[in-house]
Parts: C-alpha cells; sequence; structure tokens
C-alpha cells in the first residue's frame, strides 16, 4: 500500500468517524424533545446536512439509535453511581452522586435522551426503571449513615429524604432553565445545607460544574 493510498483510507475513516458523532448528536437531541415515538430520522439527517440514507448506513433503524443511547445511559448512570468513597464522610458521597448526576442532565445531551428512552422503555413494559431503584437504594443508605454520624437532620425517615432528592435531580434539570440557579446545582447543594445538621464535610463536585457555598 502507498502512503498516499494509506493516508486516503485514513482520511476517509476519520471523516466517517466525526459524521457518525454528528449523527449521535443530533439523534440524542431528537430523541432527548421528542422522545422515541416523536423522533424523526429525517429531521435528524436534515440537521446533519445529511441525507436519511447517510444516516442508515450508520444506523440500520430507530431501534439501533435508542439501544446506543440506552446502553450508553445504563454505563454512564452505573458510573456515577460508583463513585463514593469508602473512606469518605456519607455526606461528601451523596453531594458527589447528586450533584454529579444532575451536572450531567444539564450537561450532556446523549445522557438525558439515554434516559428518557430508557424511561419510556420501562414504563412501557409496566415496570420502575431500574436505574431509579438503584439510586435511591444507594441514597437511603448514605442518609442512614450520615445520620447516624449526625450530619444529616433525624427530623425526617432516610426513605423520605431520599424520595425528595430524586424528586430534586430530576426536577432541577426540568425547572433549572426557569429558577435562575444556573444547571441546577446550586439548588442541589442549597437543600443538602437545609439538611445538614451543621457537621459539614468538604463538598464534592464535578471540575466544571459550580461548586456549592458553604455558609
Amino acid at each position: 500500500m502507498t502512503e498516499r493510498l494509506r493516508r486516503g483510507i485514513v482520511a476517509k475513516q476519520e471523516r466517517a468517524a466525526r459524521t457518525h458523532e454528528r449523527f449521535l448528536d443530533a439523534s440524542a437531541t431528537e430523541f432527548a424533545h421528542h422522545g422515541y415515538a416523536g423522533a424523526n430520522l429525517q429531521r435528524i439527517a436534515t440537521h446533519v446536512g445529511m441525507t436519511k440514507g447517510a444516516l442508515y448506513a450508520h444506523f440500520p433503524s430507530k431501534d439501533a439509535l435508542a439501544s446506543e443511547f440506552i446502553s450508553r445511559f445504563d454505563e454512564m448512570w452505573y458510573g456515577l453511581l460508583q463513585e463514593t468513597c469508602d473512606g469518605d464522610p456519607p455526606l461528601t458521597n451523596l453531594r458527589r452522586i447528586t450533584v454529579g448526576l444532575v451536572h450531567r442532565l444539564h450537561m450532556d445531551v446523549r445522557f438525558r435522551a439515554g434516559l428518557r428512552l430508557a424511561h419510556e422503555e420501562a414504563c412501557s413494559q409496566g415496570r420502575t426503571l431500574t436505574a431509579v431503584s438503584d439510586l435511591s437504594d444507594i441514597l437511603t443508605q448514605l442518609i442512614v449513615d450520615g445520620q447516624a454520624r449526625k450530619q444529616l437532620t433525624t427530623a425526617h425517615s432516610p426513605e423520605l429524604i431520599s424520595s425528595l432528592i430524586r424528586s430534586l435531580i430530576f426536577g432541577a434539570y426540568y425547572t433549572g432553565p426557569f429558577n435562575g440557579l444556573g444547571n441546577g446545582t446550586e439548588q442541589v447543594c442549597q437543600v443538602w445545607q437545609l439538611l445538614s445538621s451543621g457537621a459539614v464535610s468538604e463538598t464534592v463536585v464535578p471540575e466544571d460544574s459550580p461548586a456549592c457555598n458553604e455558609h
């Protein structure tokens, strides 16, 4: 193989990879806004400036596209849930998980698309989204630990606080653009300050997200 031919093959592969990523971004926006039933493949192709045939060359069907986002969502979601450190105080781990999830919901359209598609799939099967059930279990256990260490108020049950935080995580995304609280992380931090008993540990948030303000 000549060097010129090799460079041509590499350039073609790089163009295909860039087109693949553009299709993913456009599809993520489409699914996040319209859900599976409302998503339109022609609209996706038009947004990228390509034909629907070109889209099919990368993804053979609408199902294949949706499966791509659900799979990536599962991977990212459980990666976030596992970002607890055994040596850290419970409140630090709670903030790490909740702020991380809110931040990802606001900043990652592919994550939002995967969440919506996974939720729709679970609803169509008459079940609760497994990822949300797992989040509930993790939050509840961390809240139990935080109350035992007197980091969180004991005026309410761990289950009730866990339910509040789950609602906050998803509610911050849907209401955030309208309430002036940036991408929702500030709102999450304010609630942790309300629930903490004064023994507040160091806050841990993603490097590119706003930090919680300690008072």
